[in-house]
């Protein structure tokens, strides 16, 4: 009986012990997802509340918060490439930290950080631990779903692009400068007298019109508009030819008045600051609805160009 009652005695010793020496007094758990992407990027996206919603695999809690599982998760402080993330674990709050960091070519890590304490308590400890493998698979699954967002470029730039090469290559151009914004008498009256020149000439249109609105300092405007011809017609002091070099352009298609039109060419900009891409020329907008003739500006359909190296 003593021999029995000994045996009990070593065995819960050392499954005690056990519990003290593989479940240590802190847990540390450490998700690292790779993302095919930008710093900047993910970063801007981590950052805005709006797009948490869309790609958050759970709900909104309130202002900052959101749920997964049971868990709160609370953005609590937005640095350099990190977010401090505090978790609600079942009442008890836990501080985190996600980091970005570049990879090789056009990727990155999201490295998100948690620890806590497991207690004096085995039993504590054991329910701690299981709390802590329960977390570490909401992560990954916090992260996952973020992957999947993110390696779609729309979801980064709001924008669906591609890049191509263009066509058109003969140009009839003119540019003229305004002291204000040019509006849409503006951009016709000169569209209009590119038409009448290369009309004369027996030149054929081969395609919407363009134009490029460039501000200039200390005011006022450059307002540069063309045609695509099937040939080059001669220039003169107001007209002058242009080729479009068959380089390869990023080009996005808006539907929408100004507004929409310059939120599309931000976004490129973005997109180009992001993976460090050259721009070989001016961005030029192609006119695909005749704006003199359609008043509504949300029916006007616009292809936007940036050419690139």
């Amino acid at each position: 009986m003593k021999k029995w009652f000994l045996v009990t005695v070593i065995v819960i010793a050392a499954a005690v012990a056990g519990i003290y020496i593989f479940i240590p007094a802190r847990l540390n758990i450490v998700q690292i997802t790779p993302v095919t992407g930008t710093v900047p990027g993910a970063y801007r996206v981590l950052t805005n509340d709006q797009k948490w919603q869309v790609w958050w695999p759970g709900t909104r809690a309130h202002n900052n918060s959101f749920l997964f599982k049971n868990t709160s998760f609370t953005v609590t402080k937005k640095l350099r490439n990190t977010l401090e993330i505090e978790i609600d674990l079942n009442g008890q709050p836990l501080h985190s930290t996600l980091h970005i960091f570049p990879e090789a070519g056009d990727t990155i890590n999201l490295n998100w950080l948690c620890s806590f304490t497991t207690g004096i308590n085995p039993i504590t400890r054991i329910q701690r631990y299981r709390q802590a493998l329960a977390l570490k698979n909401n992560m990954d699954s916090v992260l996952r779903h973020f992957k999947a967002f993110a390696e779609k470029k729309e979801n980064i730039y709001d924008i669906t692009f591609r890049e191509t090469i263009f066509r058109d290559s003969f140009l009839l151009s003119s540019k003229t400068y305004q002291a204000q914004y040019p509006g849409v008498s503006a951009i016709y009256s000169q569209l209009n007298t590119l038409k009448q020149y290369s009309a004369a000439h027996k030149a054929r249109q081969t395609g919407n019109p363009f134009m490029n609105i460039t501000p200039l300092s200390p005011s006022g405007y450059q307002l540069m508009t063309a045609i695509p011809l099937d040939r080059q017609i001669p220039a003169n002091a107001q007209f002058f030819n242009q080729r479009i070099p068959m380089n390869r352009f990023l080009v996005t298609r808006v539907q929408g008045g100004n507004a929409a039109v310059d939120h599309a060419m931000h976004q490129f900009q973005l997109y180009i600051q992001d993976y460090q891409r050259t721009v070989m020329a001016l961005p030029f907008q192609q006119l695909v609805t005749d704006r003199s003739a359609e008043p509504d500006t949300t029916r006007w359909i616009t292809d936007i160009y940036y050419p690139l190296f």
